[in-house]
């Protein structure tokens, strides 16, 4: 017997040997020699970013490294960002990208090479203004954008910053790196940009470029410039540029006559075009089938459009706007600025400041007023300042006036005084902490906001997910705060590949903001963990504090399956057709809106097996109403004068607005920016072939406020208004056959 233990015994030892080897952390410290933070050096406080990490040597077959990234959250509480590093994640060993949210403003990053042993400071540069637009520019930055831009009337600090990307190698392969970034310009004009790590071609599986098609399907958006080296990225469905052409490639083209590009400008410039190096044709690709809205097209050779992409959007543009004919034609910008649908009117009433002084909230955006909204829980309610102050005086009363007199002229006996005095003390004391105590539960409570968005057409889904946590006592609050987000019904778990949660910052320089403009010492010496992108844990909430968080989920859910269906049309700017819930939509939405153009429609209780016919008389208002908060929104005499109520706390009319945020006006509508989380304003999907639909879901937890929307395709007819130039529009003769019968109507 003992003959047949002992091989197995040492074949035992060996296995687990070479199982302990793959998994053996790496025990050298290697010092960490640069460090860069976001695009460039450009990223804002708040968000997910990038950092790029190198060291000397490379990391071992078989070994791992143990790295750890210390900064700070909104509340200036340390955070520890904790990584595990092998071999095959990293460039050629020495370097990788890492996401980490940084809090505060002029905080150094600690980082270690090796947990708890080793840790170097680095300093970073300051973050961007969080209302300052990001673009990433990959490709030629010489193509008009910024003279398009500087014919804006935008403050400095509001104007979008381009950043020049000189590889795609160094882009995020998360989507949610690109929390930051406001939109990707991509143009064709260099090859050798395509090229992934270590020189290799990119392909359409790349994690780059699928980690930039997940975020434009998020909410992200894209300025599409394909030029006349755009060929060989598109020949096979494995091309770098095949996820985001808005059409089916069939072969290039040449446009050898501008005049449709002059009058798209209402340009007397004339764009020379004769085949020679001087003035050569242009060249693009043809797009047959082309998804979205054509504004522009030469024959059958689609020039500028505009589609949806999920839930994001992007604008395509067929040519180099950096190569002759166009790089030296004097009406570029006024072109880049119409492929951009930039008004210069409408953009300086949207994004410049309103004058006169700022009601201070303590937040300048939105997103804040969300925030503000999660913390009020229930049976938790704050002393109002001016009973504080009718304490005071009545303490100041009886101590100095009725004390006196109650000793002196009733008692008879000042010695008294040294009795009740001190009773008077014991008395307000006791009255206080009464009051106080009666409005601070002793329970952890939990508010959650919910977003749960489809995409129709391409079954896109994302879940944005907010929550406020008030905590009765000074503690660590260990483990996920939250399990999953939860939305009509459902449990979606946070596990999902590349999806994120964790702290949730308040933008501004405001109490409790993340630009500070007095310094805080922090309360805290060791902070919150979090051990990867899904889950925050050993978070510390002082005594009767709340702590905010934020988390979104991607990809397709088995919610997806039970999404609304419609067969609508477009006809004079006005919906037909019609809208259906399917049998099996196991939950209700109540408050649906149906959002196009300008008008919403009121849809009241949505339920399964119902369904709803669109005619050209079904009852509509002005979607500026929206603005208005809803006690007044009925009074005609209070409707004239009533604007958006910055400091409402009502979540359906926060998140009604923050949804359709640019379409109602944006700043100058609401004097609050949204600069912070843009990406879930869906109006960017109301310039393209989408409508929209939003609703509550009808739930019985007071404190989980459940939201529903989804985009879906509409068939736009000759004289829709989105047709904005109708000589160069597409024209579609014929009404889809199932929404005829509506028209009719």
């Amino acid at each position: 017997m003992l003959r047949l233990l002992v091989p197995c015994l040492i074949v035992y030892c060996l296995a687990e040997s070479m199982s302990v080897a793959t998994e053996r952390p790496l025990d050298t410290t290697y010092d960490i020699t640069s460090i860069r933070v976001g695009f460039e050096g450009y990223y804002k406080n708040g968000l997910w970013t990038p950092i790029t990490l190198e060291w000397k040597e490379p990391i071992p077959e078989g070994y791992y490294r143990p790295m750890t990234i210390r900064s700070s959250d909104s509340d200036g509480t340390p955070i520890t960002y904790h990584y595990s590093v092998g071999g095959e994640q990293t460039k050629n060993g020495t370097s990788i990208t890492l996401f980490a949210k940084l809090g505060r403003k002029d905080e150094p990053l600690l980082v270690s090479g090796l947990a708890d042993v080793y840790v170097k400071s680095f300093e970073v540069p300051p973050p961007v203004n969080a209302e300052r637009p990001i673009y990433l520019i990959f490709g030629n930055e010489d193509i008009g954008l910024q003279g398009a831009i500087a014919e804006l009337t935008l403050r400095e600090d509001r104007r979008p910053l381009l950043v020049k990307i000189n590889s795609f190698a160094d882009l995020p392969d998360q989507w949610f790196g690109y929390e930051a970034v406001e939109m990707v310009v991509m143009t064709t004009t260099d090859p050798k940009l395509f090229e992934g790590p270590e020189g290799q071609a990119l392909t359409a599986e790349s994690p780059q470029i699928k980690s930039l098609d997940d975020w434009l399907k998020l909410g992200g958006k894209m300025l599409l410039c394909l030029g006349k080296n755009a060929g060989q990225f598109l020949e096979n469905e494995n091309g770098a540029l095949f996820p985001f052409l808005p059409g089916n490639y069939d072969g290039m083209a040449e446009l050898r006559n501008g005049t449709k590009i002059e009058l798209f400008v209402n340009s007397k410039r004339q764009i020379f075009m004769n085949g020679t190096d001087e003035a050569p044709f242009m060249r693009m690709p043809r797009l047959t089938d082309p998804r979205g809205i054509t504004f522009l097209k030469d024959g059958d050779l689609p020039l500028v459009l505009r589609c949806a992409h999920g839930l994001g959007k992007i604008i395509y543009f067929g040519g180099d706007l950096s190569e002759k004919p166009l790089a030296h034609w004097r009406d570029r910008t006024t072109l880049v600025r119409n492929i951009m649908q930039w008004d210069r009117a409408q953009e300086r009433g949207a994004l410049a400041p309103r004058s006169g002084a700022m009601l201070q909230l303590g937040y300048n955006d939105i997103s804040g007023q969300i925030r503000s909204a999660l913390d009020q829980f229930e049976g938790v309610r704050v002393v109002p300042f001016s009973l504080i102050l009718i304490i005071l005086t009545a303490y100041w009363l009886v101590i100095g006036l009725f004390d006196w007199f109650f000793v002196h002229k009733v008692l008879k006996k000042p010695i008294l005084t040294w009795v009740t005095f001190p009773l008077w003390i014991v008395l307000f004391s006791a009255l206080t902490y009464i009051l106080a105590a009666s409005g601070r539960p002793n329970a952890t409570l939990k508010n959650t906001l919910t977003l749960f968005d489809v995409d129709s057409e391409t079954d896109v889904s994302r879940t944005s997910s907010w929550q406020g946590v008030y905590s009765p006592i000074d503690q660590h609050h260990n483990g996920a705060l939250i399990s999953g987000a939860i939305c009509c019904g459902r449990i979606i778990e946070p596990g999902i590949s590349g999806s994120h949660y964790s702290w949730f910052g308040l933008p501004g320089s405001g109490l409790g903001g993340m630009a500070p403009k007095t310094v805080s010492p922090a309360v805290w010496q060791t902070g919150s963990i979090q051990s990867s992108a899904v889950e925050i844990t050993d978070v510390p909430i002082q005594t009767r504090s709340t702590k905010s968080f934020f988390g979104q989920y991607q990809g397709s859910s088995p919610d997806v399956s039970n999404r609304l269906t419609a067969q609508l049309s477009d006809v004079e700017g006005i919906p037909i057709g019609t809208l259906e819930v399917p049998d099996d939509f196991d939950f209700f939405l109540k408050n649906c809106i149906l959002v196009y153009g300008r008008w919403v429609l009121e849809l009241g209780e949505l339920q399964p097996g119902q369904t709803i016919r669109l005619t050209r008389t079904s009852p509509r208002r002005d979607m500026r109403d929206l603005l208005i908060p809803p006690q007044t929104r009925d009074n005609e005499l209070l409707r004239g004068m009533a604007t958006y109520n910055p400091q409402s706390t009502d979540l359906e009319y926060i998140v009604r607005v923050m949804s359709l945020y640019r379409a109602l006006g944006g700043y100058e509508s609401t004097g609050l920016h949204n600069a912070y989380q843009p990406s879930l304003d869906m109006s960017d999907l109301l310039t393209t072939d989408r409508i929209v639909l939003l609703g509550v879901v009808v739930s019985d937890d007071a404190q989980h406020t459940q939201f529903f929307r989804q985009s879906f395709p509409l068939t736009l007819s000759e004289l829709s208004p989105r047709l904005k130039i109708e000589r160069y529009s597409p024209v579609r003769d014929e009404l889809d056959e199932k929404v005829k019968p509506a028209f009719q109507e």
